[in-house]
């Protein structure tokens, strides 16, 4: 037999291996949720300084980052108790131009979802599903008031929420569990199981009202915000970074007991 035939059998294995696992990577990246970067133009009114100034505005965020949920119990006035998931870097942007010239910009910053059960009057966070999205940097100034944050927040609405998949998930009853130590809920679980998943179309689904909040010096000041327009929807394919690894490293791994197996010639 020819001495270089194993040889060329044995890259053709390497090769067909190299094929195959190109094409389960494929598989495993599509299978994984795409992120995508989502951008909304809005309006309103603005009477931070005492002038009232009409403003257009845009808020650009991406769907597909990792979260990080906490519980809250608290049982003692005023009561709160619910889910928060925050996402760290989700809001690309958020920008406001008025008619005078004068605009406010903000960057990366973060999106917050609450999904509160119970609060009484007082609470940080009220009764129901809402999302905030800021960026305590901002840069501008509205009426010569330097403006250094800059958020949306959308009002609360009635959650679709169940507790049977916390229930599944913990082999119990979930809420006792929780109430009773919040610490079991795990930071990365997800979302979707405690209703705060971040969807694809915001405004869509927190319907029930929004507002523009601006900071200058110590006044906070809350202007309306509307007419949500949807203007972009872009999809980030970004290869699964556990998946890209670990097949890599396999792929390197077979590589190298190839070459051990190869007759010399």
């Amino acid at each position: 037999m020819n001495s270089i035939a194993p040889l060329r059998i044995a890259r053709t294995r390497l090769l067909a291996s190299l094929v195959f696992g190109l094409t389960l990577l494929g598989a495993v990246g599509a299978q994984a949720a795409e992120p995508m970067l989502v951008t909304y133009g809005f309006n309103g009114f603005t009477s931070v300084g005492g002038s009232t100034h009409s403003y257009t505005g845009t808020w650009v965020y991406q769907t597909g980052t990792a979260g990080q949920t906490v519980y809250t119990n608290r049982v003692n006035a005023p009561v709160q108790q619910g889910f928060t998931t925050r996402y760290n870097g989700a809001q690309h942007s958020l920008q406001i131009v008025l008619d005078n010239g004068e605009q406010v910009s903000a960057g990366t910053g973060q999106i917050q979802i609450n999904n509160i059960q119970q609060a009484e009057s007082g609470a940080q966070v009220p009764a129901g599903l809402s999302l905030q999205s800021w960026q305590s940097a901002a840069t501008g100034t509205i009426n010569g008031l330097a403006v250094f944050n800059l958020y949306l927040a959308f009002l609360p609405v009635a959650p679709s929420f169940s507790w049977d998949p916390l229930d599944s998930y913990f082999g119990g009853n979930a809420e006792a569990l929780l109430q009773a130590n919040p610490a079991l809920l795990p930071p990365g679980i997800d979302p979707l199981l405690t209703g705060t998943a971040l969807p694809l179309f915001v405004p869509d689904l927190f319907s029930g009202g929004v507002f523009l909040g601006t900071n200058h010096g110590f006044t906070n000041t809350v202007n309306s915000a509307g007419n949500f327009t949807l203007l972009s929807v872009v999809a980030l394919p970004v290869p699964e970074p556990a998946a890209a690894s670990l097949f890599w490293l396999g792929l390197a791994g077979l590589a190298a007991a190839t070459r051990r197996r190869l007759p010399s010639v």
